[in-house]
């Protein structure tokens, strides 16, 4: 069981490792694309972006290596424990040492899976920069103006209707005459509904 886990754990550390050097090539390649067209306007955020994942994957070996020397160190003292019982008893038998160096080994092959992770709380790679900040901008403009826009026109809606109990007992034009509508240029349209020029 003991080598199963062993594999696996140098597996999953040979595995981080490879990923990381194949997305730092791609990233390489990709590098002198993404400066040149950093230079076009909408396509600022490219570089800045770039450069942070570029940043961040080259950080998951460091990362992965402090993880690993914590590991190795519990493994180091494990180790001890068990030479201690061998030189007790002359030989080694399963116990709890054992099963704790077990876990430790599971701890270590779900740990080098969390490396990207724990690399990206130190530089954040977030994706979309400019062009989410602008979709955002565009659709909370837009969203503010129809908001705006139906306000006047409700408010105009209910101008209209406010004095309705006082348009059915009245003429239109006495009652546009009182209408602050009217009330412009001297009450020139209440003049005019009236007949007189």
């Amino acid at each position: 069981m003991s080598e199963v886990l062993r594999v696996l754990f140098e597996a999953a550390a040979l595995c981080i490792d490879t990923l990381r050097t194949f997305q730092l090539v791609v990233l390489s390649i990709l590098g002198p694309l993404v400066f040149g067209i950093a230079v076009f306007d909408g396509f600022q955020h490219t570089l800045t972006v770039w450069l942070a994942r570029y940043i961040n994957i080259y950080l998951w070996l460091p990362v992965a290596n402090i993880f690993g020397s914590i590991i190795g160190k519990v493994q180091e003292l494990m180790l001890k424990l068990d030479l201690s019982q061998v030189q007790a008893t002359g030989d080694t038998f399963f116990s709890r040492t054992d099963i704790a160096y077990l876990i430790f080994l599971i701890i270590g092959i779900i740990g080098y899976f969390t490396v990207p992770s724990v690399a990206n709380y130190i530089v954040h790679a977030g994706g979309g920069g400019a062009l989410v900040q602008k979709t955002t901008s565009l659709f909370g403009g837009s969203t503010s103006s129809v908001i705006s826009k139906a306000s006047q026109g409700t408010t105009m809606v209910m101008d209209s209707m406010g004095n309705a109990a006082g348009k059915m007992s009245q003429s239109m034009s006495t009652s546009s005459a009182s209408s602050p509508y009217f009330q412009e240029k001297g009450n020139y349209m209440g003049d005019k509904l009236k007949g007189n020029s």
